[in-house]
């Protein structure tokens, strides 16, 4: 049976490819993939192959004969989780062995992370998705397409690895084991949504961090890495003073912030004057 024409259109605009893309990845021409696509040509059973494994389906679905997309000859789905990194490094056209150099790390490592015998670090992951220009929740299998990217051509999803470094941290002081069902039970989060917590700093829902505030008596601006060390002492210290203390602490800092205008509005002038006299 011919190859459906319609159906690598359809893959192909599903996976955000122009004609001219998706033949850089094949090794053919805009026009070679603009003849398949309107079936006056098909490719050759290699070809055909290759572009199973490139969107993660089989040469049957591509002939016609299977209309479930994401039965592959690899039998990686689009999004397990199990086989997401594998089908989106296959997307790139790359080998494993080109991937891996990429990283810097070896094949047989990157096949652990892909088999999901080692969890895979951060920063891999990070790597892994500027190689693959996938947001990493997708790789992960978490989402089956990939976000756009952000006004400043950044793909969003990174996740926070100073938030997860933070918690970790609290943890720690805390006495508690992250490989331990407590967490999980705090949380009301799933072994391996607490291990992207902890790993990665993906955040799932704000009440996440409202719960790890409550337990580690940190302010949840701490927790998302909105102040640092030191203004979270002082904001700690404020929060344990009495009523009247801390009335008396912010009149305090009323004023001190009046005489700090009152100084900046002072350089200010003298620096115009000075601009003027040039």
């Amino acid at each position: 049976m011919a190859v459906n024409g319609n159906i690598i259109k359809q893959l192909r605009k599903e996976a955000g490819f122009t004609q001219v893309e998706l033949g850089e990845k094949l090794g053919v021409i805009k026009q070679t993939i603009s003849s398949w696509e309107n079936n006056v040509s098909e490719p050759n059973s290699e070809t055909l192959t290759a572009i199973s494994k490139l969107f993660g389906v089989s040469v049957d679905y591509l002939l016609g004969n299977n209309s479930d997309s994401n039965t592959s000859v690899s039998n990686n789905s689009v999004g397990g989780y199990d086989n997401s990194i594998n089908h989106w490094i296959a997307r790139t056209g790359l080998s494993n062995d080109e991937v891996a150099k990429k990283l810097g790390i070896s094949e047989s490592l990157l096949v652990d992370y892909i088999q999901l015998k080692i969890h895979i670090p951060y920063q891999i992951l990070s790597a892994l998705s500027d190689i693959c220009e996938v947001s990493t929740d997708c790789l992960l299998g978490l989402n089956n397409s990939s976000r756009n990217k952000d006004f400043d051509n950044v793909l969003p999803f990174r996740y926070n690895y100073e938030i997860a470094k933070r918690i970790r941290k609290l943890c720690n002081d805390h006495n508690i084991d992250t490989e331990s069902s407590y967490l999980e039970n705090l949380l009301c989060l799933s072994k391996k949504e607490i291990f992207y917590l902890i790993e990665y700093g993906f955040v799932p829902h704000i009440d996440i961090i409202i719960k790890l505030a409550n337990e580690f008596h940190v302010s949840c601006d701490y927790l998302l890495c909105r102040v640092d060390n030191k203004t979270e002492n002082a904001i700690s210290s404020f929060n344990r003073l009495n009523e009247d203390n801390q009335d008396i602490i912010i009149g305090k800092t009323k004023e001190l912030l009046r005489e700090q205008r009152l100084e900046e509005s002072a350089v200010a002038a003298v620096d115009s004057k000075k601009v003027v006299g040039k």
